[in-house]
């Protein structure tokens, strides 16, 4: 599972923010609510003290943690190669 944590994680993602912000427009704005504020209760319970423990500033930990969720710093916590 790690291994396509790293390899598709950000794709998918990405993905996931393309398909919920057309949902968005449609006016089905919840999927995509909920994704932000998941990813934003990410980034206050890990992101910020992944980010603080490796010298990484603390917004780009949040954009990262915004866009891409798990998938940027749970390999620097877990220091994959």
């Amino acid at each position: 599972m790690d291994r396509y944590t790293r390899q598709y994680g950000k794709a998918i993602c990405t993905l996931l923010y393309g398909v919920f912000a057309a949902m968005a427009v449609k006016r089905k704005p919840k999927p995509l609510l909920l994704l932000l504020g998941l990813h934003t209760a990410e980034y206050c319970l890990v992101g910020r003290k992944v980010a603080d423990d490796n010298g990484i500033p603390r917004q780009e930990a949040a954009a990262n943690c915004l866009a891409f969720g798990f998938t940027w710093w749970k390999p620097i916590k877990y220091h994959w190669e």
